[in-house]
């Protein structure tokens, strides 16, 4: 019972933290746009998505790896102290080749020439996120420690954006603050992990024990980056930094939602491997079902939602300028539903099973699928056919996930479910249509169809008995009676 306590806390602590990720960047977001300009934004993001192949190189698989390696050694100290300092000092190595690429590359590419101080101000996030080991904090399911961490480094550093960054040339200063969050945490992380284990630096690496899985893990984080950066970087190669900067309205806002939804998925990814490491197959798969039914009882609604309301959120988080972001953001908000289908069942199921080469696979096809429709559509439809491609890659890897991961957990009343969840999708778009004859300002209109909108939407969902409203309904509701007995 304490178990299932903690992880509904942990799902909790994550929904929060995953919140102020949304609620920090529509404080940041609409004010970095305007203050500073298509061009400039473009310009940040064409070199983010560059530093972001670096950052991936240095992690390689070591955070998945390491939660999947360590959930299982948690209750024993030495056998996880061992294990920590290896995959650190693995860490440590890979962040030093990934260095020596970068100044290689930014010495002879010409384009990289003249984004030279964004790009080193950026890396800096290579370094500090080896040092960060935040799987060590995953491992233990400290999430609280990582919420209360991520509310003070992003205030200040939101404190920090609206003091320094006043004009198009404070672009270095943007960068500079953006990477001051993550650096900040990053070594308050390391101070704080000697409550669970030294970590150091150690000669005796066992790579032949690690690195194979290790290397699965890094070529299938690879071939997503591939599919998720590549879009920003052949954006900015074959159609400028104006297309760069449209993008990365709808990539901004399509972000926010994905890593909100993906904290209260990953909570669950610790525990369902220790059921595996007990082999209580019953508790897994159980676990496993109710949090695929709770993913499409939330994204649904959030893709519906986005969709009818996505002129009026590209307006309140930039201005009219990037209105041609619309389009975009339409397109990746239905590329929702087959990203976090694909996460649930690579994972929370194939991962936890040591069935990486299947993930990998699936991945690599449609990595190599996004490269090519980017190369082919990009020239004729630019932000749009990222968008497109994006849709595709991400249903390429749901499909062939599932059919294999399927084999290993049946999900069972699924279908069922989602018809419940489409007729209440059907009174969110009514809602919105209907207000929208009532109220003309646009943030007005967007903040009371949101509302209206989950209230209709949990209505309908009770009446119609979805399993997964009507437990969190008679949750709350027992909740307040222990309040109420309490406080009596």
């Amino acid at each position: 019972m304490e178990k299932t306590k903690s992880l509904k806390l942990n799902m909790v602590l994550n929904a929060i933290k995953g919140l102020l990720s949304i609620v920090f960047p529509l404080l940041s977001f609409p004010y970095v746009s305007k203050i500073l300009g298509v061009e400039a934004l473009g310009k940040y993001n064409f070199a983010y998505s560059v530093i972001t192949y670096f950052i991936l190189l240095a992690g390689l698989g070591i955070n998945t790896y390491a939660v999947r390696e360590g959930a299982r050694y948690r209750d024993d100290k030495d056998k996880l102290n061992k294990l920590a300092n290896q995959i650190f000092s693995i860490n440590m190595i890979a962040t030093i080749i990934s260095y020596i690429l970068l100044f290689t590359l930014m010495l002879i590419v010409p384009k990289f020439h003249e984004y030279a101080i964004l790009l080193i101000i950026l890396s800096f996030q290579i370094v500090f996120g080896t040092i960060g080991i935040e799987w060590l904090y995953t491992i233990y399911e400290n999430y609280m420690y990582i919420t209360i961490r991520s509310i003070v480094f992003q205030v200040i550093s939101l404190l920090a954006l609206f003091i320094f960054v006043k004009t198009e040339k404070d672009i270095n200063m943007y960068a500079l603050i953006t990477v001051l969050a993550s650096v900040g945490s990053n070594i308050l992380n390391y101070i704080h992990s000697r409550h669970y284990c030294k970590v150091k630096f150690t000669h005796n690496l066992e790579l032949s024990k690690h690195i194979k899985p290790i290397l699965i893990l890094f070529a299938m984080n690879v071939t997503v980056s591939i599919y998720v950066s590549s879009d920003t970087t052949i954006l900015g190669f074959l159609s400028g930094e104006y297309a760069v900067g449209i993008y990365a309205v709808s990539t901004k806002i399509y972000t926010i939602i994905k890593r909100v939804l993906q904290s209260v998925l990953a909570v669950s990814i610790p525990r369902l491997v220790s059921f595996l490491g007990k082999n209580n197959m019953e508790q897994f798969t159980k676990l496993a079902s109710e949090i695929y039914k709770t993913l499409f009882t939330i994204v649904l609604p959030a893709m519906i939602g986005i969709i009818v309301l996505s002129k009026e959120i590209i307006l309140i988080v930039s201005d009219e300028t990037y209105i041609e972001a619309t389009a975009s953001l339409i397109l990746l908000s239905i590329s929702l539903i087959f990203v976090f289908a694909a996460y649930f069942w690579s994972q929370c199921v194939l991962i936890p099973f040591k069935k990486d080469k299947i993930v990998l696979k699936a991945t690599i096809v449609s990595a190599i699928v996004n490269i090519v429709l980017n190369l082919i559509m990009i020239p004729i439809w630019h932000q749009n056919a990222a968008a497109v491609t994006t849709i595709i890659a991400e249903a390429i890897v749901f499909i062939w996930c599932m059919f294999k991961a399927r084999k290993i957990v049946k999900v069972e009343g699924v279908f069922k479910l989602i018809l419940k969840v489409l007729v209440g999708c059907l009174g969110i778009v009514a809602t919105v249509f209907s207000l929208k004859l009532f109220i003309r300002n646009v943030t007005i209109y967007t903040i009371i169809s949101v509302v209206t909108s989950v209230i209709v939407y949990g209505i309908i969902e009770i009446l119609l008995k979805n399993e997964v409203v009507f437990s969190i309904k008679e949750k709350l509701k027992n909740k307040i009676v222990k309040i109420e007995q309490k406080t009596v």
